[in-house]
């Protein structure tokens, strides 16, 4: 079971990642690119928080009930992400629309790496 410390490290990266790429692309490309890769890793942060909000509310409970809450979890950041996606490119049509995607998949990406670190909530 990760701990409140592990689940905010991996929140923190993804953040990390997305910033980095964001002034990456405003030194490299150009402004367009970095706000639409700095939009793709919000959708992508944003869904991660919902998911811990959802399935980490209760420290202990059955088997059952962490399975059903993690389930709701992964709908529920499904469901924000499909319509953040669906929101952003139809209020922003002028998108860089690759950049986007590039955003969300190097903060998701933040995940995979996050397990291999160990965040113990210390500075």
């Amino acid at each position: 079971m990760y701990g409140k410390a592990q689940i905010r490290g991996i929140i923190r990266l993804q953040i990390g990642f997305t910033m980095l790429l964001t002034i990456a692309l405003l030194l490299i490309v150009d402004q367009k690119a970095a706000i639409a890769s700095f939009s793709g890793g919000l959708i992508a942060v944003l869904g991660s928080v919902l998911y811990s909000l959802i399935a980490y509310r209760a420290r202990l409970a059955a088997a059952a009930e962490l399975l059903r809450r993690h389930f709701a979890a992964e709908m529920a950041k499904l469901s924000v992400t499909l319509l953040a996606f669906a929101a952003f490119f139809m209020f922003y049509r002028d998108v860089a629309w690759a950049w986007v995607f590039a955003g969300y998949l190097v903060a998701a990406s933040a995940y995979w790496f996050g397990l291999l670190i160990k965040f113990d909530g210390k500075k």
